[in-house]
Parts: C-alpha cells; structure tokens; sequence
C-alpha cells in the first residue's frame, strides 16, 4: 500500500467516526434511555398524608424528556443559545428536563401535567445540540470551529469533559491466589444488576473448605448455601461441580461432611443464624433472593439458577486451584470502560431520590392547608440543576469520588484530541500495582504504547489509540448469545 492509499483510508476513516464518539454515543444512550430508567425505577410515590375522602392516593411519574438548549433572558424572552455565547457570557449550555406527572385517587387518574424538573447540561455535538446536523459553513457561521470534535460540557462558561475511567467487568468471575491467611484461592464476581450493585467472594481454604461472602453474610459454607437454594441431593451437587474429577469431588465430599445440613429448611436457619435475626429463615431468604447473584434474578423463582451458577463458580475455583493458574485480570476482555452513561447515571439516580423527597414533602405540605397541589407546585427546587452543574464544574461525585470532570485542554489541537480519548484506572496512584502499570498485549490496537504520563500515573492513565473504537452502551446481547449458541457453545 503507498503513501497515498493510506492516506485515504486514514482520512475516510476519522471521517467515518468522530474522535469523540464514544462520549457522544454514551451522552446520547443516557438521555434516550437511561433517564427513563432511573424514572421507572422511581415511578410511584405514596404521601403519607392524602386528600381527605381518598382511600389510596399516589404520585406517578410517567415519560421523562429533553429539550433543546435555551436561554432564559431577563426580560423573561425564551430563545435558543449556541455553545459560543455559553462561552463567552460564562453560561451553562444545558436543556429543560420535563416529567409527566400524574396523581392517582382510588385507581383514577385526576391530574397530570408536564412539569419542568430542572435543566440537563448538554454534551457538544451530541444529537440533543443545537450544532447538531450543521454543516461545515453552518458551524462557521455559528462561529464554531468545524473541526472541532465536540464530546464535552460547557458550565459556567468553562469546558468539561467526563474522564473515561477503567474498571473491572461486572458479573465477571476472576480467580486469584488468596494473600488472607488460611486461605489460598479466591474468585470474585462484582455483581451488578443496575440498581444494585454486590460484590461476591468464593474462597478456598488451605483446609479444602469452600466459603462464600456476600452482602452482609460473610464466609457462608458453600454446600451450606447450596442446600438453601434448594439443592438437597449431595450426589446431584458432587456430580454437577466435579465433572468427574475424582480430586474435586473428594473436596466437596470434605464439605459436605465438615457442614452436615439435613434439608433446605435447616440451611436457612443456619444462614439466618448468622445474620443475628429473630426471623433467621425470612431474613436468610431475603439475603439470598436480593443479594445473591442479583444478575440472575431478585426473585424466589431464581434460586435454582442461582445455584448452577454457584456450583459452576465453585467448578471453576476448583480447577484453577488444582492447575495452579489465575484469570489474567489484567487482561482487556477482563475491563470494561465507563464515560458518560455509567457517570451520569450514578450521579443523577443519588439527585433524582432526593428531589422526590422534597416532592412528597411538598405536596403533603400543601395537603395540610386543605388544597391537592399542582404537579408544578411539588417541583419547585432547582436542587437538580444546581447538583448536576456542581458536579460537572468540580469533578466531585457521589461516593466520594473525585476529578470525574476536568477542564478540557486546549493548549493545541492534539492536545485536545489526546484529553477526550483518555482513560484513567480507578487504582490509587499511590499505590505500587506494577502488573496493572505494564503493557499489555491486548492493548495492542486499543490503546497507544507510548502516551502515558511519567511519575505516579505511569500506566494508570492511557490514552484509546485514535483508530480504536469503544463498543456503545446498550448494545442487544440476545442476538449476540443465538449467534454462539449456534457455534455449538452450551449454557451452563
């Protein structure tokens, strides 16, 4: 290939996908649906305190939506604002948020409007700004710079970008060797289930015991948790790990025979035991239900699902341990990168709960002085607006985490280019982590080999290599799962 065929396809290429697209794409996937989500999850607010004559009275929350960026003059003139004039004037670029909300009286719906919650800051670029669709001289015009790549935030006039952070995959099952003493191997599955978020501990003993810790249930005996799961045939459970090996079947047989449980019910007693409750067996099956595995369901119905995935964990454990390997954790398919839709989700979940606590409180206020209030009335605060631009401007999130934002670098054009496509691990820099500071090979192609800062964040921060892609949020796992079952791969 000359000079000239590399140069068109390198061309054709950064035309094809905007260097920032990962940020648009995920903004994007957030607004469209991961809004409603945190909705849905929220949909229904009782009052303590109901209209008199009213039985059962709530609050629902139906479609949530945003608009375009505008500008609300002081002469109380509403027009439409580009990112320029956010600029120069020091004004956020961010959009009305509007919620239908609808009461209930008794089963019949009596009111419902479409109330504005607050405002949404609005990412560059992406499809809810006004620059969207614009052509080059169109952006010109709008005194914008054509090439830029869009994929940040302007608050308070100032440029913000959401720092693409590196983290373990959820739902992942990595084993190591255990540095606890007593123990000597350990898989752990960070669960997560959207809405809640479980991390799981399976852990071999030098003994050959078998414990699992989770929520607030710690070293649980794993055939002891099997049995409450409903998997009262020891056979059944020695066939199913083992898969014939005689080594690990004598380990289970060994667990089996330290833990003598009788039946399902005896193992909840026991579980309940150790969470200190008077209900041991309720309290054992709500633990078990909401807590375990919440991926596979929060229901009783997937307790038997929950124990072939345990059993198959423990199978996994048990290999591993036998052949003395380790899941490379440091492995690219073992890490999943979170930018806008992971941040702001978080972020405007905490916000949302908070803003429906004073709603309630509103309205059961207004209920005391003999009068139903409006929708518009119970959602009065700018609490919204004023925590999601505090965040943005400071970087600080919920959880105590802190420089999630940062002020975009616009010393050169590839600087810029470079702050947008970087990545930095949520591992301490403080901190030694020398295999997770190495290059690794399946870096190749993804990240660049070479732009990593020197002193603590050495290998810490990387920067996606500019041809490099990010997969988008959402994406239908379903046809993805037919298309290897086909291959002949079979479920566990």
């Amino acid at each position: 290939m000359d000079k000239n065929e590399s140069n068109t396809l390198l061309s054709a290429a950064l035309k094809a996908t905007s260097l920032s697209a990962h940020h648009i794409k995920s903004f994007e996937y957030f607004i469209d649906r991961g809004l409603q989500k945190i909705v849905d999850s929220e949909s229904v607010v009782e009052p303590v305190i109901k209209p008199s004559g009213i039985d059962k009275f709530l609050i629902k929350l139906g479609k949530i939506s945003i608009g375009k960026p505008d500008l609300l003059e002081a002469d109380s003139i509403v027009r439409p604002i580009m990112p320029m004039e956010a600029r120069i004037r020091d004004l956020t670029y961010d959009a009305p948020i509007m919620l239908t909300v609808s009461y209930e009286a008794d089963k019949k719906i009596v009111s419902e409007e479409q109330v504005v919650i607050g405002r949404m800051p609005i990412l560059i670029k992406s499809r809810y700004c006004n620059l969207y669709g614009m052509s080059p001289e169109e952006l010109a015009a709008a005194k914008e710079d054509p090439n830029d790549p869009g994929g940040y935030f302007i608050i308070n006039g100032t440029e913000r970008i959401i720092i693409t952070t590196e983290d373990l995959a959820p739902n992942n099952i990595l084993i190591s060797k255990d540095s606890q003493e007593g123990f000597v191997y350990t898989a752990k599955i960070f669960a997560d289930a959207d809405t809640i978020k479980v991390p799981h501990s399976i852990q071999l003993s030098n003994s050959n015991l078998i414990y699992i810790t989770f929520g607030k249930l710690k070293r649980v005996p794993v055939t002891t948790l099997l049995k409450a799961l409903g998997f009262s045939s020891e056979n059944e459970v020695i066939k199913k790990i083992s898969n014939g090996d005689e080594d690990i079947e004598n380990t289970i047989r060994t667990n089996m025979i330290a833990f003598d449980i009788k039946n399902e019910n005896d193992a909840l007693e026991t579980i309940g035991k150790l969470l200190h409750s008077i209900h041991a067996k309720d309290t054992a099956e709500l633990n078990i239900d909401s807590l375990l595995f919440p991926f596979l369901g929060r229901e009783k119905d997937s307790r038997k699902e929950k124990g072939d995935y345990l059993m198959y964990v423990v199978s996994r454990l048990l290999t591993y341990a036998l052949e003395k390997r380790e899941v490379d954790k440091d492995h690219y398919s073992n890490k999943r990168l979170h930018s806008e839709n992971y941040n702001l989700d978080m972020l405007f979940r905490f916000i949302f709960k908070q803003v429906l606590n004073d709603a309630k409180y509103n309205f059961e206020r207004g209920i005391k002085k003999d009068r139903v209030p409006s929708p518009k009335y119970i959602f009065t605060s700018d609490q919204l607006t004023t925590r999601l631009r505090s965040s943005l401007a400071t970087g600080q999130w919920v959880g105590g985490r802190v420089g999630i934002t940062q002020h975009l670098d616009r010393r050169s054009f590839p600087s810029t280019i470079s702050h947008l496509r970087k990545v930095e691990s949520l591992l301490t820099s403080n901190r030694e982590n020398y295999r997770a500071r190495d290059l690794h090979g399946t870096h190749f192609g993804r990240f660049c080999a070479v732009e990593t800062p020197e002193g603590p964040k050495i290998g810490l921060t990387k920067n996606i290599a500019v041809l490099s892609k990010v997969s988008d949020d959402g994406i239908e796992t379903n046809a993805v799962v037919d298309i290897i079952r086909k291959y002949g791969v079979k479920s566990i």
